[in-house]
């Protein structure tokens, strides 16, 4: 009874036995009482903070069962943090109300990889350099080199952001002056002849690609970020904010590579395997997860550095999830575990 009376302060006053044979749900009964009535008003909180608003009491039941969820896993996850069994911790963030396969089609399934006998790459040989001393860290947010976080949104646009990140960066550190690229452009403009797909996926070197030819991409106030694919490519040549005559692979699957590439030539983008309820919900810690698969990368970030904390070295990595996800928009990523969710596997950069 106190669910039951919990859904109606919750959904207002209807008629639940009509409303339930509407969803077509075999036992209304059991799944009014699989609601954590405990939990209202963390629930109004969660909906507060992150501005939701559902389209029907069908909806926001579902919403709220999948939040109890992740309020499940994230207790269960942060006390074997506590018992030193895992070594990150995470949390409730924007993405608490979604299905793990909704997460996944929306933002995990955005890359569109080139078969390896087309891709085109120029391996940074480092030579006699292959086993020079590297600093300890390299951060280059401390360099004011890396621009804010960014959110992509409800599109599978992580490899515009990879690639604009990455370029954002170059600029800063051969010019000094900062500048905020447009995504939207890659989106609209870098399509199909490319191999690019708008929201629906891309490839960070073909994006690369598309400004080589292009002659430069738009500033972020002349091209605005919509996070939906527009058909119509607005590029104009006056409001170019940035240009690059190429771009750079790193050794495939080399971690010392692109620790390399890292110190001697700024941030750097990647993909990886970030499939997992643990990425998901990050929050802070070293991203370790061993049963992540390199061969399938399904996620397009910017490594902006690496260090080392309590014996686990990591690298740092600059997300496109808004800076309310993981650590201010970051996540801290296992190093030298043996290339662990492929982040060396398909590394490149910008040159200017």
């Amino acid at each position: 009874m106190k669910c039951v009376a919990s859904l109606l302060a919750l959904f207002g006053v209807f008629c639940l036995g009509a409303a339930l044979n509407s969803w077509q749900l075999p036992d209304p009964v059991n799944l009014l009482s699989a609601i954590n009535a405990d939990l209202d008003i963390e629930w109004m909180s969660f909906k507060k903070s992150y501005n939701r608003t559902y389209s029907s009491n069908r909806e926001e039941l579902e919403r709220r069962l999948y939040w109890e969820d992740t309020l499940r896993f994230v207790q269960e996850h942060n006390l074997r943090f506590d018992r030193g069994e895992e070594t990150y911790t995470v949390g409730e963030s924007d993405f608490a109300d979604m299905a793990e396969d909704e997460f996944q089609r929306l933002y995990l399934s955005s890359l569109v990889i080139p078969p390896e006998d087309e891709r085109e790459e120029e391996v940074v040989d480092y030579e006699d350099d292959m086993d020079m001393d590297l600093p300890l860290e390299v951060d280059w947010r401390t360099k004011g080199a890396v621009s804010p976080v960014k959110n992509q949104g409800a599109c599978g646009s992580c490899w515009a952001f990879s690639a604009i990140g990455a370029l954002e960066a170059a600029v800063k550190i051969k010019t000094g002056k900062a500048v905020d690229l447009a995504e939207q452009e890659l989106v609209d403009c870098a399509y199909r002849r490319f191999g690019n797909y708008g929201c629906r996926g891309g490839w960070m070197n073909n994006a690369f690609k598309y400004i080589e030819l292009r002659g430069g991409v738009d500033t972020e106030s002349c091209y605005p970020y919509s996070g939906r694919r527009s058909s119509r490519c607005s590029h104009k040549k006056s409001c170019v904010g940035a240009r690059m005559s190429g771009h750079r692979d790193t050794q495939k699957g080399s971690e010392s590579n692109l620790a390399q590439t890292l110190n001697q030539h700024g941030p750097v983008t990647v993909a990886a395997d970030v499939n997992s309820p643990g990425f998901m919900h990050y929050r802070q810690g070293v991203y370790n997860n061993p049963s992540c698969d390199k061969r399938r990368p399904n996620h397009a970030m910017v490594s902006v550095g690496y260090g080392s904390s309590r014996g686990l070295n990591y690298w740092i990595i600059k997300n496109s999830w808004g800076q309310g996800w993981g650590d201010k928009g970051y996540v801290f990523m296992a190093k030298d575990k043996g290339d662990l969710c492929g982040l060396a596997n398909h590394a490149s950069y910008p040159v200017l």
